[in-house]
């Protein structure tokens, strides 16, 4: 599926919601937010707060994969292991820093 406005994140997460047998109310409550933010996200808003938006995404189980224009997506290899995750909640809760060293040479983490 392709995402290009906010409507196709909502109609994404309302889809999602509905086949795990979720109502509004449900997810708002696993989310920790009001039926109404879920009701306003899956309607489109445009300022939802991004970090919210990705713990939905997270608690739905929807990934979502960006590509630049122009690149052929990678293919789905079905049989390889899972990459390793960050916790969303935590990066949403406390920002990006998810305690990891720094991989490149020569930068020293603070």
């Amino acid at each position: 599926m392709h995402i290009r406005r906010p409507q196709d994140i909502g109609a994404l997460v309302r889809s999602a919601r509905t086949a795990k047998g979720l109502n509004q109310q449900q997810l708002a409550d696993r989310l920790g937010v009001s039926r109404w933010w879920v009701n306003e996200l899956e309607g489109g808003k445009a300022t939802a707060r991004m970090d919210l938006v990705l713990r939905a995404l997270n608690e739905l189980d929807i990934t979502l994969a960006a590509y630049v224009s122009g690149e052929t997506p990678p293919q789905r290899i079905e049989n390889r292991p899972p990459p390793d995750l960050f916790d969303i909640d935590a990066i949403a809760d406390t920002g990006l820093d998810v305690g990891a060293p720094t991989s490149r040479p020569g930068r020293q983490r603070r």
